[in-house]
């Protein structure tokens, strides 16, 4: 992120992310899988009928694959029994196990803008979202996001979109169109950098091409090879590129967001006390109760 590291954009008020990924990818907006138990000629086909009818049509006892310990693969989470849906992989889209579309995508885009601006915590989270059945996450959010001055530099709104909803298209692309599959977009007091597909540019085209290439201040993992720089670090033989210090303020930031979807609230988050002042019923949120057998 050199282009911010050197100020091409001026200081940095506003940014916005997004992302969108099939269904394939995890669960949105599904019910748990569940017996239809009313009588079928008396369920309609309102949102609550059809509800009825997908968990219906998931509903079926299936063995637990060999080699899987599924006790195990629960851990602090209720209980239920296994099902296909449930794992493996889409286990992210469920809100016993995963965080959806923002803690998955978020820990690879949030992570930008969180680094180069140095963000920290934020104090203000509210989601907005299309309905929420409590069981996955929903089908496309909007986090809103408010983080406070910091080593200098002033206040950042940033606003994560998933599910297809997206940031309007900036002026300076000159006709052209946001990636729909997910991108950055920096607002600087001097002007815009976009970062799609792992590239970074100033907006508008004839800004970058005059401004030329940022000199390179940040270090590089060799060959990208982040699992590589773990395992060497653990050995003694590297410096770690993502340290705990760093990693868990990134993910209390995507977990605010998915509090502030479960509450149904905008927060107002204190950070050092780990708590929300504006609603004390939205704590709740910021823990979880441990399975019998699995609590600390």
């Amino acid at each position: 992120m050199e282009y911010i590291t050197e100020g091409a954009i001026g200081e940095v008020r506003e940014v916005h992310v997004w992302t969108n990924r099939p269904y394939g990818f995890w669960p949105q907006g599904v019910p748990r899988p569940a017996a239809l138990t009313a009588d079928p000629a008396r369920v309609g086909w309102d949102n609550r009928g059809l509800t009825q009818r997908i968990a219906a049509a998931m509903d079926g006892a299936y063995p637990v694959p060999s080699g899987l310990s599924w006790d195990l693969f629960l851990g602090v989470a209720p209980e239920v029994p296994y099902h296909p849906i449930y794992h493996p992989f889409n286990w992210r889209g469920w809100v016993d196990w995963g965080q959806g579309a923002l803690g998955d995508m978020g820990a690879h885009l949030i992570d930008f803008p969180m680094w180069a601006l140095k963000l920290g915590l934020p104090t203000v989270i509210e989601t907005e979202a299309t309905p929420f059945n409590g069981a996955t996450y929903p089908s496309a959010t909007t986090t809103y996001y408010e983080f406070p001055k910091r080593d200098g530099m002033p206040e950042v709104k940033l606003t994560w979109y998933d599910g297809g909803l997206m940031p309007p298209d900036p002026p300076e692309l000159e006709g052209g169109k946001l990636n729909p599959g997910g991108g950055i977009l920096y607002v600087g007091k001097k002007g815009k950098l976009l970062q799609e597909s792992g590239e970074a540019h100033l907006l508008p085209a004839s800004r970058h091409n005059s401004y030329g290439a940022p000199k390179e201040r940040l270090p590089r993992i060799a060959h990208q090879d982040h699992e590589m720089n773990w395992i060497n670090t653990i050995k003694g033989r590297d410096q770690i590129s993502c340290p705990f210090e760093y990693a868990a303020p990134l993910t209390e930031t995507m977990l605010l967001g998915i509090a502030a979807l479960r509450a149904n609230s905008k927060l107002h988050y204190d950070a050092p006390a780990m708590r929300v002042t504006n609603n004390a019923a939205a704590d709740q949120f910021l823990t979880r109760q441990y399975r019998k057998g699995w609590a600390l």
